[in-house]
């Protein structure tokens, strides 16, 4: 994300969370997603690896995460919901055979109840209570109800696969866990992971507007090159990346549908935001497409054996 989209001046903040390169104030943004406040936030970018962060987490981060923030499926839809999980429980078997799965921050277990049908163990990772109930009682894996998966991975037993969907993002500390992560897979396990790309053409153009930046939410957005560069000084090398998966290709659209809209932009979706989304999306496909510019991506990491 260029300095170009900062509605006030750059100047010099506090170090980089990941590499204690200086950090340029680069976004002043609000809650456009869901307009819980119009308190503004503020972004850095550091000019080493390219970590974006929130610079001053609310201390009432949780008042952001409105009752609706979890999607609640009818009956009917659940199973197509389940469904469309096909593509990533593929991603995840592709690499590795049925067996232990940790899931951190499931929502409502949609990806985890596909990978229990496609014969893994899956144990949930969550903070919300409301949901590791629902996890319980109506998906049928355990959950763990907590705010540090870094601890309660820490106490589990090794996993074959440990996936974050749309996760690191909103954790505080997404290096403590991707330590724990590494720490807690079997050796020849995988890590697959969704998220953001503060590299992506919308976040240049889009800048602090860009829906997918959901101030103040996701804490930190990192650049795939710099979670290669971590998870390998852990053992993990990277088997794949993909801006063009069809979660990705979908995130593209939205991105453009939701940024230009009124706060809130997360409503029912209004016709002019849906046929602007296709518009723009037809026409800058081709370069979204290409060289991983796409609004995010989703890479899968192997464990070394001997680690």
């Amino acid at each position: 994300m260029p300095e170009a989209h900062s509605s006030r001046p750059s100047a010099v903040t506090a170090s980089c969370p990941y590499c204690g390169g200086a950090g340029v104030r680069s976004l002043h943004a609000v809650d456009h997603n869901r307009a819980v406040s119009r308190r503004p936030f503020e972004y850095a970018v550091c000019g080493a690896c390219g970590v974006v962060w929130l610079i001053e987490v609310p201390k009432d981060l949780a008042s952001y995460y409105p009752p609706d923030y979890h999607a609640s499926f009818a009956p009917r839809d659940l199973a197509a919901a389940i469904a469309g999980e096909a593509p990533r429980v593929e991603l995840v078997t592709r690499h590795v055979q049925a067996g232990r799965m940790t899931e951190i921050g499931p929502s409502q277990g949609v990806f985890a109840a596909a990978a229990r049908a496609a014969g893994f163990d899956v144990v949930a990772l969550e903070m919300d209570a409301d949901c590791c109930a629902y996890l319980e009682r109506e998906v049928g894996v355990r959950a763990i109800n907590t705010a540090d998966p870094a601890q309660a991975l820490a106490a589990l037993e090794p996993s074959r696969a440990v996936v974050m969907w749309h996760v690191i993002e909103h954790l505080p500390d997404p290096w403590e866990v991707l330590r724990a992560i590494a720490a807690n897979l079997e050796p020849g396990g995988v890590l697959a992971l969704a998220t953001p790309n503060p590299q992506s053409l919308q976040a240049r153009v889009l800048g602090a507007r860009w829906a997918h930046l959901d101030a103040p939410r996701h804490l930190s957005l990192i650049p795939l090159a710099t979670l290669r560069a971590a998870a390998e000084e852990l053992g993990l090398q990277l088997q794949s990346a993909t801006t063009t998966d069809a979660v990705g290709l979908a995130l593209n659209r939205l991105g453009w549908e939701r940024s230009l809209l009124r706060a809130p932009a997360m409503r029912p979706d209004p016709r002019l935001a849906s046929t602007f989304g296709r518009v723009v999306t037809a026409a800058l496909g081709p370069l979204e497409r290409r060289g991983l510019r796409g609004a995010a991506y989703t890479a899968v990491f192997r464990k070394r054996a001997g680690r």
